[in-house]
């Protein structure tokens, strides 16, 4: 089983209220709205079951600074964020996708 890359979790904006937290490393998140968490989800979901023709999922966040910006390769999902590249295979995509829905409640 590969090694989780990422970590999903509910938080709360003074301003903006609740938010889903996707973090990569320590320097890489992203701040998703429980609509935007919501609308990945989906996507990954449907590019992961081949049900989307998609090659491609870019999201940009309005309250984050960086970008979601996966590309689907035959293993997996590859996502560039900064000068990062992150590789998920796809049973990591799945989780991912879960772990998004479950944060939104």
């Amino acid at each position: 089983m590969p090694e989780q890359r990422y970590a999903v979790e509910s938080v709360q904006h003074r301003v903006m209220g609740r938010q889903i937290r996707l973090r990569f490393t320590d320097d890489i998140e992203l701040r998703l709205t429980p609509a935007e968490a919501s609308s990945l989800s989906l996507e990954l979901v449907a590019v992961s079951r081949g049900i989307s023709p998609e090659r491609e999922i870019y999201m940009s966040p309005i309250a984050s600074d960086d970008a979601f910006n996966g590309r689907v390769v035959d293993s997996g999902m590859r996502i560039l964020m900064r000068a990062e590249e992150i590789e998920l295979d796809w049973p990591s995509v799945e989780k991912l996708a879960a772990n998004l829905a479950a944060c939104i409640g």
